[in-house]
């Protein structure tokens, strides 16, 4: 059909022209005519093929199809992301504070450099990855973090090496990623101002339910920490038990459940000396294209402190409540409610602590932050009282001014 209408404008052509000119011009119709019927006849032949493989895949049954965890595997091999060539960034938290407490307690600082941290990680190949994060305060270098990540079948990760324990939603991320500048005072009372570090190994196994991402963790490291296992410091074996699920709820929203267990022998006496430490977590998010939205998360931990033989266990609470607001991609306005409580045998009856916080985060870019933030605590327990400076059973107010600042290329933050 296509030939017969190129040939009807043709014969239009010749038999209305005459002249020597139209004869030219004639010509160069018909060098055009063959290059449109040449193209044609390209088309109609790609269009033949297309149609027969598309019948022959539709035909051929699909058989031996690779798994999802092959599919990632290959993946790894052939990117082989900064393999033998690890991304490096620099971090650097800037915090400042002004602290007033009962007892004509005062103390200020103006944006000193906090922590600075230097970030190493890459592919060591398609089966492991090196991820090792070196800090510097107080004039003294340290590896907070270093482990392997080893991805074994079965879709297992295993991470080995010194590691930030995953207990509830705070411990696991650095400081920095926090919108709030301090650490809740939950957390304080329950393991010191530090994060809770261990040694060891930890194995992962998400499942995909559903709509729903199921992780399940165990673990078994040793830990140093002087709050919650030993007052010497010396390193204690424990393990740990965890689960994490994480459901969309609509197509801006999700929440996350969790729960985990921690238990371990502590230095305090040579028998019944056992620290067990159980809670659970929650978060809910939404937050739609614009980058607005908020989010209401919590956890609550409690930790069992055997003493020795013959003397009473002692226990603490910790937990927290934060909500946020965000207004859009850079401003975040955030409040959070701490209460703690701890039962000693020295004591009778339980102390109870709490503290309410506000403030306001501006999110530059992807590379510097500010955050403004106002704390009240009431009644501060030991651990709190010691990293505010004030005496036990006191109240203080506290004002934090923090800037992160990080150049180089560094991983997203935790959802």
């Amino acid at each position: 059909m296509r030939y017969a209408r190129l040939c009807l404008m043709l014969a239009a052509v010749l038999f209305s022209s005459g002249n020597a000119h139209a004869a030219s011009e004639i010509e160069e119709l018909k060098v055009q005519l063959q290059q449109m019927l040449k193209r044609i006849e390209e088309l109609e032949s790609a269009e033949k093929m297309s149609a027969a493989a598309q019948e022959k895949r539709q035909q051929t049954p699909v058989v031996n199809a690779v798994p999802a965890r092959e599919v990632n595997k290959h993946a790894r091999a052939t990117t082989a992301e900064n393999s033998g060539n690890p991304s490096i960034s620099v971090i650097g938290n800037f915090t400042g504070q002004r602290i007033r407490g009962d007892g004509a307690v005062s103390s200020s600082s103006f944006l000193p450099l906090s922590e600075a941290e230097i970030i190493f990680g890459a592919n060591i190949d398609a089966h492991a990855r090196l991820d090792m994060t070196v800090t510097g305060a107080n004039g003294g270098m340290a590896v907070e973090e270093g482990f392997i990540t080893a991805y074994l079948p079965w879709g297992v990760n295993m991470r080995a090496g010194r590691k930030f324990l995953p207990i509830g939603r705070v411990n696991e991320m650095h400081p920095h990623a926090l919108i709030y500048a301090d650490r809740p005072n939950g957390l304080v009372n329950l393991f010191g101002p530090e994060i809770f570090i261990g040694d060891g190994v930890l194995l992962d196994k998400p499942l995909f339910i559903g709509d729903s991402v199921q992780t399940l963790t165990a673990g078994f490291f040793s830990t140093g920490n002087d709050v919650a296992f030993d007052p010497t410091g010396t390193s204690q074996y424990a393990g740990l038990a965890r689960w994490t699920g994480l459901w969309d709820i609509s197509d801006s929203a999700t929440v996350e459940l969790g729960a985990n267990y921690v238990q371990g022998k502590n230095g305090i006496a040579t028998a019944d000396s056992m620290t067990r430490i159980a809670g659970g977590h929650f978060a809910i998010k939404h937050q739609n294209l614009a980058h607005a939205g908020f989010t209401l998360e919590g956890e609550w931990l409690r930790r069992w402190q055997g003493q020795g033989t013959g003397v009473t266990t002692a226990i603490n609470d910790g937990s927290y409540l934060l909500a946020t607001a965000s207004l859009n991609r850079n401003w975040h306005l955030f409040s959070r409610f701490d209460y703690s409580r701890e039962y000693v045998p020295a004591t009778t009856g339980w102390l109870k602590e709490s503290a309410i916080s506000a403030g306001l985060a501006w999110k530059i870019s992807e590379f510097q932050s500010v955050t403004l933030q106002y704390k009240h605590t009431r009644k501060a327990l030991t651990e709190v009282a010691g990293d505010l400076g004030v005496a036990a059973g006191a109240n203080a107010n506290a004002m934090y001014l923090r800037w992160v600042v990080a150049i180089g290329p560094h991983g997203a933050h935790p959802y």
